[in-house]
């Protein structure tokens, strides 16, 4: 690379007399970076040379007549010999009689970005890319024309692309308008005479005699904090709108009536039947299901003792949970629940729970408890569920709602229109309970638990190592029990981090065996790389897309281990029929199937050799060098904030900047369809214009991105089913030069305190730049008129106070003002995703904040991908909860 790159100066070298000009040497160097410069040369002729850089020099195209804003309007640009990166700092005169001897002009320069792969680009004749100069903005293409006889050199064409920065044929010439050099102010015959620079032109304030935009620019009267009570987040919270109070009939038995008993030391939990749709009727009621652990809470006289289903004493590992229980109201008590951790909205984890323990971070642990087995030496079990229900209530309704204890209230409500909104909310399922029934411990009808996905436990059978890290497992064979025989079930090779792989590997490297589980090896162990056979007593929990006809996982994805099972009770769930259940207590089933709630999923081919893996080659490659963060750490990242990441990248079409050898060596280019280096089978591609666009429906397809060097990831305000409806509108505040951070925090506030007056609500989050963005949730709307609303908010900003706010794109009128960038609100305009990394210095994160921290934010690159584990393991709650659910019309401006 560098004896390539070293011979792509001969030609500069050769041509000039560096005693004679003051042109740089220079020389290739070695640190990459995106510069742009455009330099206005009166030589024999006038022209302009568009310079971008690339391997260390900048490639160089004489423009004609210099760039036309004008999209279709075509100027010649002729390729000539690269030149030193040290050039784009050169304005001076190069004498009469040397290669090209005139006056030269610093007339723009900014950074460049590629849309593809820039050396691909200019091999096939056809280079894409974005200028932010300053005078120069937007999309732009340099295409190669065939050579003729006798030519020399490649002749291109440089044409600007369709978007906001163009202009019409009858507006002014930029050439024209804006003559000046961007470094010293002065024109080319104040360089050729050798006059001083010029101090730079106060931006003027005067506006055209247009009519003032129809938008209320007063400011709304501050309302007083706190004058709406926020809503806990919680699992009940989520459900709240289905919830009706469970009534007491009069003719159910009293509390006092029930058979006194002394308090046991552990009860068999009642356990649920998998159905196959959701039971309906009077005759039940229903809960959530949590993904947690489930824990039976003791409390004997102030001691508390937290036990798992299989009786093993796990109080210390939830020490709050046992404070909160020894406070509750009674002298003893046994109550059933499970602890869950909550990610989006209300929506519980067991890979949340599994990090919050390995972390000790228990702060985020909530025991949500639905049954109450004995209180006060009464022994409940005997009595109706509704019965048992209400004295579970009563017990903690003096808990603090936002607390570590919770009541897991149950829903009077349809058992299909439950599931089918529990699922639409991205909650694993319901358990529905025969509401007359007693306790009974084991498995039975009594409950009956439907998911909105396959989901269950295995055994883990063997493990093969990775072949990125050696001590780390790259997939574990998976295993369930069968009439006591242990059954082959697949693989899984995915969901699990780096530091998780390594963790099981460990473990079950402790536990190997030379003597297969099962016997005999099955059929598909055989032809693939040799697992590792283990004692199989590790039991995980597996996410997975259905069984084969051979009863193998479909499309397993590892979600975390289960201490609290035996391997020898994992069997294969079957679902049982509810109307069978239903029968048993003497009732139709009127059940209807369970209503598909995954929108956006990508249709890949159920292949049980697959199973969804992305194997990262190169792993240790560094990605921000002087954050020392690889390949390893980006996904392992991604894997840590997927759950709070989801919501705000599912279903949205995304683009992509890619830097394959790292932030801080500027090759990276900016990507909006599919293309060679990405894997289509892992992303969800949607045809757009005779292109694929992309989406991302999965953790895996995040990953996968990783792996080819993504390390930014900007999404689109519309969703990828109407693409041409917005439903989020951004307000990006970007600080020009001479502001401050404590000026974009005030813009962002104002912007707020405008919408706050029309009736709209917003939210805010870093970029991981500069600036921030407001963020607008509305009910789907045309693009036209989104566009046309954020435009007239930013015009009256800027209207309003002139010397704050600027609302066009034009870098030269920043100087000491916030520009208004709404230019991010058309149908193929994209922003920056929430918690996506930026190819920066530092490795930050965009990073969404709730408004009452923005007084404490330091600036908009304060959280990185090393710092921002701690910031999501503090927050009680998501500052963007229920911004999906927020729907707001659009006011018309006339």
């Amino acid at each position: 690379m560098a004896a390539r790159s070293t011979g792509e100066l001969k030609t500069y070298n050769a041509k000039r007399r560096f005693g004679v000009t003051a042109e740089p040497k220079g020389k290739v160097v070695r640190k990459r970076g995106s510069a742009f410069v455009i330099q206005k040369h009166d030589a024999t002729r006038l022209h302009y040379d568009l310079r971008l850089e690339l391997d260390g020099v900048m490639k160089s195209w004489a423009v004609t007549r210099g760039p036309s804003l004008v999209p279709g309007e075509k100027r010649l640009a002729v390729q000539v010999e690269d030149h030193p990166i040290e050039y784009n700092k050169f304005e001076g005169t190069i004498p009469e009689g040397e290669y090209g001897g005139g006056t030269v002009m610093i007339w723009d320069r900014g950074t460049w970005l590629p849309e593809a792969d820039p050396h691909r680009g200019l091999k096939k004749g056809h280079l894409a890319f974005t200028l932010d100069g300053e005078k120069l903005h937007g999309g732009w293409h340099l295409v190669r024309m065939h050579r003729r006889p006798n030519e020399k050199r490649d002749n291109w064409l440089l044409i600007k692309q369709h978007d906001d920065a163009e202009r019409s044929a009858r507006d002014k010439d930029i050439l024209e308008e804006a003559p000046l050099s961007v470094v010293t102010g002065r024109s080319l015959d104040e360089i050729a005479e050798g006059a001083p620079r010029r101090g730079r032109k106060k931006k003027t304030t005067a506006k055209p005699a247009a009519k003032k935009p129809t938008v209320k620019t007063k400011k709304p009267k501050t309302k007083t904090a706190g004058k709406k009570k926020k809503k806990a987040s919680s699992r009940a919270a989520v459900v709240k709108p289905l919830r009706k109070s469970v009534k007491i009939r009069d003719d159910e038995p009293e509390i006092e009536d029930a058979p006194v008993g002394v308090l046991p030391d552990f009860v068999e939990p009642c356990l649920a039947t998998l159905a196959d749709k959701a039971p309906d009727g009077d005759a039940w009621v229903h809960e959530i299901k949590f993904d947690g652990y489930r824990l039976q809470a003791r409390l004997e006289r102030g001691n508390v003792k937290l036990l798992t289903r299989r009786g093993l004493d796990w109080t210390k590992k939830f020490s709050l949970v046992a404070q909160a229980i020894a406070k509750l109201p009674a002298k003893t008590a046994l109550i059933d629940g499970e602890v869950v951790v909550e990610g989006d909205y209300g929506v519980s984890s067991f890979s949340l729970l599994q990090q919050a323990l390995s972390s000790g971070d228990e702060g985020r642990m909530a025991f949500y408890a639905f049954d109450l087995l004995h209180l006060d030496g009464t022994d409940l079990r005997p009595l109706p569920l509704t019965t048992r229900k209400a004295a579970l209530g009563k017990l903690l309704a003096r808990v603090p709602q936002r607390g570590p204890l919770r009541l897991s209230e149950s829903i009077d409500e349809g058992g299909p229109v439950l599931l089918k909104r529990a699922c639409g909310m991205g909650l694993e399922g319901i358990i529905s309970k025969q509401a007359m029934s007693g306790y009974h411990s084991g498995r039975g009808h009594d409950w009956l638990k439907t998911k909105c996905s396959d989901r269950q436990e295995f055994v883990v059978a063997g493990f093969v190592p990775s072949t990125a890290d050696a001590r780390a497992i790259g997939a574990l064979v998976l295993a369930f029990y069968d009439g006591g025989e242990l059954h082959y079930a697949g693989r899984t090779g995915t969901g699990f981090s780096h530091e998780v792989a390594r963790d099981l590997y460990r473990t079950l490297n402790a536990r190997t065996t030379k003597s297969c589980p099962f016997g005999t090896v099955p059929t598909e162990e055989r032809g693939r790389r040799r697992a590792i056979w283990v004692e199989p007593k590790m039991v995980v929990e597996v996410d997975f897309r259905g069984w084969t006809h051979g009863d193998r996982v479909r499309q397993a994805s590892f979600q975390g281990v289960r201490e609290d099972k035996k391997a020898t009770e994992v069997v294969r769930e079957k679902k049982a029929s509810a109307a069978r259940a239903a029968t048993a207590v003497k009732r139709s089933a009127t059940a209807k199937p369970r209503a598909s709630v995954k929108k956006g999923r990508a249709t890949t081919a159920q292949n049980d050799d697959i199973v969804g893996a992305v194997k990262l080659t190169h792993p240790d490659r560094v990605y921000w060098r002087d954050a020392g963060v690889t390949k390893r750490d980006l996904a392992d990242y991604y894997v840590k904030v997927w759950e709070w990441m989801a919501p705000h990248l599912v279903g949205r079409a995304v683009a992509l900047v890619r830097c394959p050898d790292g932030s801080d060596f500027g090759q990276c280019f900016f990507q909006k369809h599919v293309a060679a280096g990405l894997t289509p089978g892992l992303l969800h591609l949607v045809p757009e214009k005779g292109k694929k666009i992309i989406s991302i429906d999965r953790l895996e397809g995040l990953i996968s991105l990783v792996q080819a060097g993504v390390l930014e990831i900007h999404t689109r305000g519309s969703t990828i089913d109407h693409l041409d409806m917005a439903d989020r509108l951004v307000f990006d505040l970007d600080p020009g030069p001479g502001t401050t951070f404590a000026d974009v925090v005030a813009a962002a506030r104002d912007v707020r305190e405008r919408l706050e007056g029309i009736k709209l609500k917003t939210f805010v989050k870093t970029t991981g730049g500069k600036g921030l963005h407001v963020v607008l949730p509305i009910k789907p709307t045309p693009w036209d008129e989104a566009k046309t609303f954020t435009r007239t908010v930013a015009a009256a900003m800027e209207a309003d106070e002139p010397e704050r706010y600027v609302s066009t794109a034009t870098k030269s009128k920043r100087d000491g003002r916030i520009f208004i960038d709404y230019l991010r609100n058309s149908r193929e305009a994209t922003a920056v995703a929430p918690y996506s990394t930026r190819a920066r210095e530092g490795a930050p994160v965009s990073v969404p904040i709730d408004w009452s921290e923005l007084g404490t934010l330091k600036g908009a690159n304060t959280y990185t991908v090393k710092n921002i584990a701690q910031r999501l393991s503090r927050l009680r709650k998501d500052p963007w909860a229920g911004i999906g659910k927020v729907r707001q019309p659009l006011p018309k401006f006339k």
